[in-house]
């Protein structure tokens, strides 16, 4: 069993040893957190504060909500809680910064092409054409990002000149409120975003955050509702074993591949279901996962912060 530790230890060591330095410099890592329910809320209010503080966007998921155990819906979720017009103009902003005089206070409702134009005292048209080319070298041609993920970040860039309003079937394809392909094929766009491409699109996403000028990305993930037995009957969503085990390996595949994200952090909480043994659908009945977070070697006494499992006191 895996000595506790308190979350202001914790939380300290994810500060100092990921927020401050690992993670800004482009690493990524998974972990998972054991927390009683009556601790979670203020765990995470804590994390959330800590990730504003240091230009992190902060995204939270919820396994009551989300369905977790696609890859698909896990991206949506992600999705609409981003603003993505409000990226687009910050990677137009520093595109645009390069060459031209930005104004100090630009003012976020107005079209920021129009205001750096009336800046260096030329016309719109004049400075979309130096913009183009930017945007065709450094979006369009980005291979650290999936190829129909960085035609919408394209069409989002040039959107901003009428305010994205030319972008909407870009932005509800993004936020699976209207998957249908039909609807962006007009963008040059032919593929879905579905469990067999999700994962490109996630880690197109962190990249593209990193890219807009936040200094990553911090997720987390509260699955506890994954490892109920019985369904309470309480009008949510309940997870069969097959839906759990999905579940995990989806987890699995982030801690394998996690070198494929880009200044992420993953914080899964869970509850102690999780490790018990015994339990329906505790880490057991996948070990594959479990064999990759558990600690084989640990002080009888002494909790290691950094670990990828521990247990919150």
């Amino acid at each position: 069993m895996t000595y506790p530790i308190t979350q202001t230890q914790w939380l300290g060591h994810i500060e100092r040893e990921y927020m401050d330095t690992f993670l800004k410099e482009g690493g990524s890592a998974v972990k998972i957190a054991i927390v009683e329910d009556q601790n979670r809320s203020p765990l995470v209010q804590k994390l959330k504060s800590s990730s504003q503080d240091r230009n992190y966007l902060f995204l939270q998921l919820n396994a009551i909500k989300s369905r977790v155990h696609m890859p698909q819906d896990v991206f949506f979720s992600m999705a609409e809680q981003i603003d993505w017009m409000n990226l687009a103009q910050k990677v137009v902003h520093n595109l645009l910064s390069r060459d031209f005089n930005i104004p100090d206070q630009v003012d976020e409702e107005m079209n920021l092409i129009e205001q750096v134009a009336q800046a260096n005292y030329l016309d719109t048209q004049m400075v979309l054409l130096e913009l183009r080319p930017k945007i065709q070298e450094e979006i369009a041609k980005n291979p650290n990002m999936a190829k129909p993920f960085r035609i919408a970040m394209t069409h989002l860039c040039l959107g901003v000149r009428d305010g994205g309003s030319s972008c909407q079937p870009l932005l509800d394809w993004l936020t699976g409120t209207n998957t249908r392909i039909s609807n962006v094929k007009p963008f040059q766009i032919h593929t879905p975003i579905n469990r067999t491409t999700a994962r490109y699109f996630i880690e197109s996403a962190v990249y593209w955050i990193r890219i807009a000028g936040y200094a990553g990305t911090v997720l987390l993930l509260d699955n506890q509702r994954v490892t109920l037995a019985k369904n309470p009957q309480d009008g949510y969503r309940f997870y069969s074993k097959a839906m759990t085990m999905d579940h995990y390996e989806l987890l699995r595949e982030f801690i394998d591949d996690i070198d494929r994200l880009s200044g992420t952090l993953l914080v899964t909480l869970s509850g102690n279901e999780f490790i018990e043994m015994d339990s329906p659908k505790g880490w057991a009945i996948y070990p594959a996962l479990r064999t990759r977070v558990m600690d084989d070697v640990r002080d009888k006494h002494r909790a290691n912060p950094v670990a990828s499992l521990v247990r919150l006191s």
